[in-house]
């Protein structure tokens, strides 16, 4: 199944996955937003993440820095904060820097926009964002 430009839910990709193989939910977990479903025959397993119909912002602690120093702090928002900045004005303090990374988490977005009708649109492709 390809999509473009659209939502593939979860739940019509589990259906079409458990038509061919049966599938058993499971309690691991990994420290991301991935729900996990095992097969029933083999250690296989596969992860989902929903952000558009089982938001997970609550429970994020992920954080992303660019290759331009900018430390991103959610994928479906524009907050950031420029490191390379800080690290150019203080390059023999990292005090600086590691208070500069935990002052920025008081700004880490409380949820996502994914929603490609809202303003702003983000305009940065994940080749840009990392990970």
């Amino acid at each position: 199944m390809i999509v473009i430009n659209r939502i593939a839910p979860v739940m019509k990709c589990l259906k079409r996955i458990e038509a061919q193989y049966s599938l058993l939910p499971s309690t691991e977990t990994t420290g991301g937003p991935s729900r996990y479903y095992r097969t029933a025959d083999s250690d296989s397993r596969i992860g989902f993440i929903s952000p558009h119909s089982h938001n997970f912002c609550d429970d994020c602690n992920r954080v992303r820095i660019t290759a331009e120093g900018r430390l991103l702090l959610c994928l479906g928002q524009e907050h950031s904060m420029d490191l390379r900045a800080i690290v150019r004005a203080h390059p023999t303090d990292d005090v600086v820097l590691r208070q500069s990374i935990i002052d920025s988490m008081q700004i880490k977005p409380k949820g996502h926009d994914f929603d490609v009708t809202a303003k702003p649109i983000i305009m940065r492709h994940m080749s840009v964002t990392g990970g």
